[in-house]
């Protein structure tokens, strides 16, 4: 998209949330930062996900990334982004990473709505169908016992 400050500011000041030119500038060189409502509003300007500002531009999902409290690949990250990959398994080789952390993460991060219907396909690195099972039996209990 090429849209300049002047533009953006003007899209931003129609959705209530006015960044200046020089608060964009800023932004753009880090040397401000960026509150919930900011990233928000600037992803409605810019017509993206809120997840496409916070991901760093790279050429390969196995490229490696750092972000706040984070070190991995690009693809991990991408991955906690979109609810299947805890952040424990980011920078870790597969070795490490336990199916029973992603189960937990899964049922405890994502909406009860949304687990009910998940199928294997939608998550990555769950080989076996038990396991979608389980994050569907854990989402549905009503009272967060997490017993095993």
């Amino acid at each position: 998209m090429n849209l300049g400050y002047a533009d953006l500011a003007r899209r931003l000041e129609a959705l209530d949330r006015p960044i200046p030119v020089l608060g964009l500038s800023r932004i753009e060189r880090g040397e401000r930062r960026v509150d919930v409502d900011d990233l928000m509003a600037l992803a409605v300007a810019l017509g993206v996900s809120p997840t496409s500002l916070l991901l760093p531009d790279t050429g390969d999902s196995d490229d490696p990334v750092t972000a706040t409290g984070i070190d991995g690949t690009a693809g991990d990250l991408l991955g906690w982004f979109r609810l299947h990959t805890p952040s424990a398994h980011i920078g870790q080789p597969a070795g490490r990473r336990f199916v029973r952390d992603a189960i937990r993460f899964i049922a405890d991060a994502r909406p009860r709505w949304d687990i009910e219907g998940l199928t294997l396909e939608e998550l990555p690195g769950v080989g076996h169908q038990e396991y979608a099972a389980q994050i569907a039996q854990k989402a549905r209990r009503s009272d967060g016992n997490d017993s095993r």
